[in-house]
């Protein structure tokens, strides 16, 4: 019995074996959800943590792991200014948005509906480009614009992808405001991993699109 439970043992505590797999891919959740909210404590910070956090991940999704230390302050410091004059872009419309839907309901009917129209299509633009650009930004070097313009480009081919990772991320942001205990218990989530493990989702869609194009460019 002995002999049976010592080889047991022994493939479960193989590095290759399942269980070590799923341990490795936990602790580097939490040491890049760690380092996520860390390096985004100054706030203007955030896009260049958001980029550092979605590379890192998809390294490990291409079992490229390395330190994912190493990885993710690399990617943190490369794509810093990129990432940050993207990030920051995206707040000020988003700020834009925000301020459009508080004057819609004092606009004659018609061009009432004119402003929703137009706010909704930048709220989902918003949206894809928050969700793809980080990834984007990290994997691939473009200028802004050609980067803006590539997203908005796959975001449209890939319309399955997007359409799920709109209404995954849309349902975590709507969940964590049904309620104030909701709202606890996200920022519960979000502190011990949730961020880690939101954007490995994400970053898991983000794959097939970017394999798919490495796949059509190669």
């Amino acid at each position: 019995m002995s002999e049976v439970g010592d080889e047991i043992m022994g493939k479960l505590l193989n590095i290759d074996s399942s269980v070590m797999r799923i341990m490795a891919l936990l602790a580097d959740l939490i040491i890049l959800n760690t380092l996520f909210i860390l390096t985004s404590l100054p706030l203007i910070t955030i896009g260049a943590s958001l980029c550092a956090l979605q590379t890192s991940l998809q390294k490990i999704l291409h079992q490229n792991r390395g330190s994912v230390i190493k990885n993710y302050f690399k990617s943190f410091s490369l794509n810093f200014r990129q990432a940050t004059i993207f990030f920051i872009i995206l707040s000020l419309l988003t700020f834009i948005l925000f301020y459009d839907f508080r004057l819609v309901s004092y606009l004659p009917l018609l061009l009432s509906f004119l402003m929703r129209t137009a706010a909704f299509i930048l709220c989902v633009f918003i949206a894809l480009a928050s969700v793809y650009g980080f990834s984007y930004i990290g994997r691939y070097k473009n200028s802004l614009k050609k980067t803006v313009y590539n997203i908005l480009l796959l975001s449209i081919q890939n319309w399955f992808q997007s359409f799920f990772l709109l209404i995954f991320n849309g349902f975590i942001i709507y969940f964590s405001f049904t309620s104030p205990q909701a709202l606890l218990t996200m920022i519960y989530f979000l502190t011990f991993g949730g961020f880690s493990v939101i954007n490995l989702v994400n970053s898991i869609m983000i794959k097939q699109v970017f394999d798919r194009i490495e796949r059509v460019t190669h």
